[in-house]
């Protein structure tokens, strides 16, 4: 065995890629050491006739509490000395170490072995200079105009319609109904004072364009079949079938949209024109074109890097994506109300396997390439982030800010943070031509 500069003795053996074996030796007076410490510990806390506090005799401290002070000191000793070891031997564990333990004797050598999972070496091939296409995608006029309606939209006030008593196309209205399908109410099928824009295709189209026409007070009658995507509007169980709906029109409300000029812009969007609040919108609509561009291109570059690299995945990390991805479809499956057989544990666990080695690769790839380039996140920059995330939060912040003062979470967001940091970099480094839409590059 090796000595370290601690006076222990350690060996390491390699297993597999990703699984090594630590063979330790405590010497003898570390062992006394530890041991006379926790005698004391005790001495001082015992209460023991014909004894005053911290005058009891080690043996019989050793009489009464033995066995707790022999798995105190195998703790103490194994934890020190195994930190020490694998910080000694430049290890990076991914798993808890499998202990096998040998007798400890309160004067003697201590000799144990730790089996744990490493990260992977990764022999890292070229990742500067990938090759990539960039579509060409400008913002067009119709695009500005549609979100200044859409802002418009969001400002209007609602009027009381009082010359009329029947619905019109554009009005915006409060609705009872109740739904039902073969005489059977089902969930999502009913609601009291329920709002409905009527033309801007956010409930049922059929439905919409069914109450047109109905006259307030007066209840009606519609058919409609329910789509088979159908998770997201409250009229949405069950999927595919036609539904029976009772409508009643409470009110009747028409919109006032604000006129599109300059005191719009003023007063709502913080420009002193019209022109200067379109050339706003256009550079916003620029960025988020962008961003989504840059989204798709750090993919690509994932991609790249995992065609070009072998990486072996410690099953321990493996198998914690693993769960994370099963625990997650299960939630969004569950959320959705989806009226399908739910796919067993096992099912979903085999479907999504190779997408949980994957994401493993690219996780230890892009760590690999932040430490060989540098890369890191402060703590000053994770406080940044956790201040922007609780301020986004609003009612929430305080929650967000207790969330992120445990170590996992915050630990999660500064890798998250690392990660963002060497994909911009990546991105940064590739080769990216412009190209138009139609026309790919010779790269590509």
């Amino acid at each position: 065995m090796a000595e370290a500069h601690t006076g222990m003795k350690c060996d390491i053996e390699v297993l597999t890629p990703t699984q090594r074996k630590l063979r330790v030796e405590v010497p003898a007076d570390r062992v006394a050491k530890t041991f006379s410490r926790i005698y004391r510990e005790f001495g001082r806390r015992a209460k023991v006739r014909g004894f005053r506090a911290g005058k009891v005799p080690q043996q019989v401290l050793r009489g009464l509490y033995g066995a707790d002070i022999q798995a105190q000191a195998l703790s103490e000793i194994v934890e020190a000395s195994l930190g020490e070891a694998v910080k000694e031997q430049g290890l990076d564990p991914v798993s808890e170490p499998r202990l096998d333990a040998g007798d400890l004797s309160e004067a003697q050598p201590f000799t144990f072995s730790a089996v744990m999972e490493v990260k992977p070496e990764i022999e890292l091939g070229n990742y500067r200079g990938i090759a990539l296409d960039r579509p060409r995608v400008d913002v067009d006029d119709e695009q500005v105009e549609r979100t200044l309606q859409a802002f418009r939209e969001r400002h209007a006030q609602l009027e009381p319609v009082e010359e009329r008593e029947r619905v019109e196309d554009g009005d915006y209205v409060f609705i009872d109904f109740a739904g039902t399908v073969d005489g059977e109410a089902f969930p999502g099928g009913s609601a009291e004072n329920y709002a409905v824009d009527i033309g801007a295709g956010r409930f049922l189209p059929e439905f919409e364009r069914g109450l047109v026409g109905m006259k307030t007070g007066v209840p009606g009658t519609l058919v409609v079949e329910l789509p088979a995507d159908s998770s997201d509007s409250p009229e949405s169980r069950p999927a595919g079938r036609k539904a029976e709906f009772t409508v009643t029109v409470r009110d009747i409300r028409r919109k006032d949209l604000p006129p599109l000029d300059d005191d719009f812009a003023r007063d709502y969007g913080e420009c002193e024109s019209l022109e200067e609040l379109r050339d706003k919108v256009r550079a916003q609509l620029q960025d988020e074109v962008e961003r989504f561009q840059n989204t798709r291109l750090q993919d690509e570059i994932v991609e790249h890097l995992l065609d070009g690299h072998s990486v072996d995945t410690p099953p321990s990390m493996v198998e914690r994506e693993l769960s994370y991805l099963v625990r997650r479809a299960a939630t969004e499956r569950e959320q959705a109300g989806a009226d399908a057989p739910a796919p067993t544990t096992e099912e979903l666990r085999e479907e999504l396997t190779p997408a949980a080695e994957r994401r493993v690769r690219a996780s230890l790839l892009i760590d690999e390439i932040a430490s060989a380039e540098g890369i890191s996140v402060s703590d000053e920059e994770v406080e940044g982030r956790i201040d922007a995330l609780a301020r986004a939060g609003g009612g929430q912040a305080a929650s967000v800010r207790e969330r992120y003062r445990q170590d996992w979470a915050r630990a999660t967001l500064q890798s998250q943070m690392v990660t963002e940091k060497t994909l911009d970099f990546l991105l940064e480094q590739a080769a990216v031509t412009v190209v138009e839409p139609s026309e790919p590059s010779e790269t590509t």
